[in-house]
């Protein structure tokens, strides 16, 4: 997880959990109270001493940033803003008003609008350039700055004020904000009279939704056998990927194993039923962008010999993060644990070997993306 997230760039498969100080120190054996005494130490002095402005919680954010970077390379601080936007990728919904933006000569320029989602619904139209959110110029903004004006609370209006060429006069819009799902899924689709396609792209809290309904859709229209292309998915919640490897493996099959010093993520994870399409042929697609959550699902399915994996070797992410809130606004991503496959394979800095590597060729030529072609030679039968 973490390279080229939509929302949020941040790497690591995430486990969610809040360690209170009080615990910590309360396992303390001497070494941790005096070396919070010496950073309450040098915080006063500088704040009492330093010529310039400083404030504590700035200094505070800046000493956590040094901490996290002296440890590996999945562990950060998370500053307000991108703890805002990890948030919302964890949840997979935000409210919002349902508009793509991009940036075109300088300006905010709406690129589209999501069928049926508020902006949609108050008129506005691929094309409308957008001067200013609430009264605020977004003159300079970037996408990200002006996306972040336009989130707030679920049921509240957000006004905008738009030019839409030819006119020369911009107008309002006032745009009732409703929570927004992020979809997970991309170009599902049947490929073949039996053979059904999904591209999954997030581990994300409604991701288990969103694939029971493909799931259901594509048993209705006749699916025997099914491609996952998880290339350039680098990962999300673990419990998620847990949950899908339940509905192609059987009662009792071991999923993952995480080793860690909280024994609440200690933990082995088995598949609790009968998974549902267990009889389901299944091909997953992966590359080096494949990563943790990614990567727990798929050598699951590679362990137990329930799928062929195709593709290149995975990005090899076997670590686990947690998200620990420091206060209402910012948090920090620690590696709190690493994880096994059911054979006990370690893959961190390893990657995944796929049953059948096969390298595409240039992206974007047609006839060129010989891994889903591998995929379906695999799957010829149900075609």
């Amino acid at each position: 997880m973490g390279r080229n997230i939509r929302w949020l760039l941040i790497t690591g498969l995430l486990l969610l959990g809040i360690f209170p100080l009080t615990a910590l120190l309360a396992q303390d054996e001497g070494g941790l109270i005096p070396e919070l005494k010496l950073f309450s130490k040098a915080l006063s002095a500088i704040c009492e001493a330093y010529p310039g402005d400083v404030a504590a919680r700035n200094l505070f954010y800046e000493a956590v940033k040094g901490m996290m970077s002296s440890l590996d390379d999945f562990s950060e601080f998370i500053d307000p803003e991108r703890y805002k936007l990890l948030e919302i990728h964890m949840r997979g919904e935000y409210a919002g008003i349902g508009a793509i933006l991009q940036i075109v000569q300088e300006r905010v320029t709406v690129r589209a609008v999501e069928p049926g989602k508020p902006a949609e619904q108050a008129g506005l139209r691929a094309g409308d350039v957008i001067l200013k959110v609430d009264g605020i110029s977004v003159e300079k903004k970037s996408v990200a700055e002006v996306s972040a004006l336009l989130r707030g609370s679920e049921n509240t209006p957000v006004v905008l004020t738009v030019l839409r060429e030819p006119a020369v006069e911009p107008f309002d819009l006032t745009v009732q904000r409703q929570k927004i799902q992020i979809p997970a899924i991309q170009d599902a689709r049947m490929i073949g009279k039996r053979l059904a396609y999904f591209r999954l792209t997030a581990w994300q809290d409604h991701t288990m939704e969103q694939v029971d309904q493909t799931l259901e859709d594509f048993r209705e229209n006749g699916m025997k056998a099914l491609i996952i292309d998880l290339r350039n998915n680098d990962g999300g919640l673990l419990p998620q990927a847990v949950a899908l490897a339940e509905r192609f493996l059987t009662r009792g099959k071991k999923i993952v194993s995480v080793q860690s010093k909280i024994q609440e993520q200690k933990k082995e994870y088995f598949v609790a039923g009968d998974g549902e399409y267990a009889e389901i042929e299944l091909v997953i697609l992966v590359n080096e962008k494949s990563a943790s959550a990614s990567e727990v699902f798929s050598a699951a399915m590679q362990d137990h010999r329930r799928a062929v994996i195709v593709g290149v070797k995975t990005f090899g992410k076997g670590s686990v993060q947690s998200v620990i809130p420091l206060d209402d606004v910012s948090g920090m991503k620690l590696t709190t644990a690493r994880y096994l496959t059911p054979s006990g394979r370690m893959i961190d800095k390893i990657g995944l070997t796929p049953d059948r590597v096969v390298v595409n060729g240039p992206e974007g030529v047609p006839g060129m993306d010989h891994q889903t072609l591998e995929a379906i030679a695999v799957l010829k039968n149900y075609m």
